[in-house]
């Protein structure tokens, strides 16, 4: 699978206006939706890679593709859990009615390798024609959805968890091309969990911080190609996506950027 892209960046007092223009090109309303995305590292070192477990091979093909990709070259990962807002800040609600000790008892805890996510990897995007570059980003996909137990495999496999940030979307569908607006935002330091391990509880929402200085969101159009080898399906997207950049002249700025921005290999 092939994903070819356009990116730009909308300030936060501008993004209900944007969100309205969105709904109006696409004739809906956004699916908006908040996901853990925890990032994983590959082994510095190549021979560390182990392999995967056969029956994954045989239950989900993919697991070999990814595989083959790894082999050559280390990568960062990440799995994505969708969350629901009101699953953040249990421990100060538990708190508030049942004071500290009877938070400690009904809290819930999560435990991701019980939920159903999604794997998802990306290589460096293509580096595009010589001569001016091709007009959008293009890169190699692979997403690995519905499957549980996904921390304990990357573990198997000697990845490692080195982050967890939460992405808070609005999605928008027209046709082939989806409009994504996006930000990121870190968890503020835990008392009871250490930086290193996924949270098992998710503070409250209003104490999380964007990653970004000045809280932009990233607005990407993106387009997915199944035999990205074929170029007779890859230009179909580029077209679609072309005549995307074409109607939000002047409003939106969609730009193939520089392809290290998004480059997820693990330097050695």
């Amino acid at each position: 699978m092939h994903e070819l892209f356009l990116s730009t960046q909308v300030a936060n007092e501008d993004l209900q206006r944007a969100l309205r223009i969105l709904q109006g090109y696409c004739g809906m309303k956004p699916v908006t939706f908040l996901r853990r995305r925890l990032i994983w590292e590959g082994p510095r070192t190549r021979s560390m890679l182990k392999g995967i477990d056969p029956g994954l091979l045989k239950r989900q093909p993919l697991w070999k593709f990814l595989f083959d990709q790894l082999v050559r070259q280390s990568y960062v990962i990440a799995l994505l859990y969708d969350v629901d807002r009101d699953q953040f800040g249990q421990s100060e609600k538990a708190a508030d009615e049942h004071g500290e000790d009877g938070a400690k008892k009904d809290e819930p805890v999560i435990d991701c390798d019980q939920l159903p996510g999604s794997l998802r990897w990306t290589d460096l995007p293509d580096p595009g024609i010589p001569a001016g570059g091709r007009p959008v980003n293009s890169r190699l996909l692979v997403t690995i959805d519905n499957e549980k137990g996904l921390c304990t495999i990357l573990k198997s496999m000697n990845h490692r968890f080195t982050q967890e940030m939460i992405q808070e979307c609005h999605r928008f569908v027209l046709g082939n091309v989806v409009f994504d607006f996006s930000r990121y935002l870190q968890l503020p330091p835990s008392d009871t969990e250490p930086i290193a391990r996924i949270r098992t509880r998710l503070p409250a929402y209003e104490s999380l911080i964007p990653f970004d200085s000045e809280n932009k969101w990233i607005l990407t159009a993106s387009a997915l190609v199944s035999n990205g080898s074929n170029p007779d399906y890859k230009q179909k997207g580029i077209d679609e996506l072309m005549t995307v950049r074409t109607d939000f002249e002047g409003c939106f700025d969609f730009q193939a950027l520089d392809r290290h921005i998004f480059d997820t290999r693990v330097k050695f």
